[in-house]
Parts: C-alpha cells; sequence; structure tokens
C-alpha cells in the first residue's frame, strides 16, 4: 500500500470565549485546500500520541499552547483527483487561553469566527462534514447556545 494513499490526520476545534479558530493555507497550487480556510491540524506521525500531535499542529501552525479537552469524532474522507487518497480524520476540542494566535508553518492567515459563522469560511467539504456528522454539529451547535 502506498503510504502517501492513506494518511491519519488530527484537526483541533480551537476555541476562546465561545469562539473557534480558523487558520488559511498558503495559497499554493500542489496543497488539495490551497488558499482555503479550515480548521487547524495536520498528520499524525508514526507512533506519536494524538493528543501531543494535536497539540504539535496546533503550536506548529498558530504559536499556541492548548489543552486537548475530548474528542469530537472520528471518521474517514477520500480526497485528491478522482478521490485516489484516503485519510482518517480525529477531531479533539481544544482550549485555548488566548487569542493570541499567529499564522504560522504553512498558514497565511489565522481567524477567530462565531460558530453560527464557521461555515460560510470553511472548504465545502469541510463545511459539509460540520454540518452533518451528528457529533460535530452538536459540538459546533453547543457552542452558539452559550
Amino acid at each position: 500500500m502506498n503510504r502517501d494513499a492513506f494518511r491519519t490526520v488530527v484537526k483541533a476545534a480551537i476555541t476562546y470565549d465561545g469562539q473557534v479558530l480558523i487558520g488559511q493555507k498558503e495559497a499554493v497550487d500542489d496543497h488539495p485546500i490551497g488558499g482555503e480556510w479550515h480548521l487547524l491540524g495536520g498528520h499524525l506521525a508514526f507512533n506519536e500520541d494524538v493528543e501531543a500531535a494535536t497539540r504539535r499542529e496546533v503550536e506548529e501552525e498558530t504559536g499556541l499552547d492548548v489543552t486537548v479537552e475530548s474528542l469530537i469524532d472520528v471518521m474517514t474522507f477520500a480526497w485528491g483527483a478522482d478521490d485516489e487518497k484516503n485519510s482518517l480524520q480525529i477531531l479533539s476540542h481544544c482550549r485555548a487561553e488566548t487569542t493570541d494566535a499567529v499564522a504560522a508553518d504553512d498558514l497565511q492567515a489565522v481567524q477567530w469566527v462565531d460558530p453560527d459563522e464557521l461555515t460560510a469560511y470553511l472548504t465545502a467539504e469541510e463545511a459539509e462534514r460540520v454540518r452533518t456528522r451528528q457529533r460535530q454539529r452538536v459540538f459546533f451547535d453547543s457552542l452558539s447556545e452559550r
């Protein structure tokens, strides 16, 4: 099996005072979401702890030190030309102690958004998952109720 054909991805729903942090990937042609807004995260390294990987990815991309609060959802999805690649995605709720996030690593911008406006920013595929996957929908709806 081609290791590039299947990846495990850790994603972070980072919150602070009811807001959610999103990042915009650098606008490069060879990245499937280049220039797009998304929930932050990245690849899980071989033999790496999921919570440690989530904290590492957030720190690399934003400079924030977050606390991983809970698991929100685990799912698979296909991507790439003709959906030839597959990923396992592990989405966790992370709490930030500050809003002092900066775009780093492969991000060109970061932004705190209201949970009610989240799907308007995200890629179509990620917005669809937030709207239709029950655990994600319940989590983000609960932020709006606070």
